[in-house]
């Protein structure tokens, strides 16, 4: 069974995809992202990933928000770990609507990678989970 000491550490964005039930998958952000996903041994997280490339322009959607932030998620707060799940219990967040909630994610962990997914949720495009690739950043790797 993980444990919370499992998944301390660094750990950097190698994929960002959604699965869909009927066997599909897009990655609305490319083949290119970027970003981090730190947990601390004090039992705390925070996730800041996005687009590689982002456009230095702005665009304002239907609901005020920019293109860009609808381009990049950033959230922390405490995390719990589960047998099969680690709880998210988002503190703060660029997303107001998930302050208060807890981002359940299905861990697998295998060496130095790491998959998350989310519960399954129903979209325009069909019922898809969001799975998200990380390789733990070693401090050898550091600048």
């Amino acid at each position: 069974m993980a444990q919370a000491a499992d998944f301390v550490g660094a750990w950097k964005l190698l994929d960002y995809a959604f699965l869909y039930d009927d066997g599909r998958v897009e990655r609305p952000w490319g083949e290119e992202v970027a970003g981090y996903l730190l947990y601390s041994a004090e039992g705390y997280m925070s996730g800041n990933l996005s687009a590689a490339r982002q456009s230095r322009s702005v665009e304002r959607g239907r609901d005020g928000t920019s293109s860009r932030r609808r381009d990049y998620i950033a959230y922390a707060g405490p995390y719990t770990v589960g047998e099969e799940t680690i709880i998210h219990h988002v503190e703060v967040s660029l997303f107001p609507n998930w302050l208060g909630t807890a981002q359940v994610r299905y861990h697998t962990l295998e060496g130095d990678k790491l998959v998350l997914r989310t519960p399954p949720v129903l979209s325009d495009e069909g019922r898809m989970a969001v799975q998200l690739i990380w390789q733990r950043v070693r401090a050898s790797e550091v600048l």
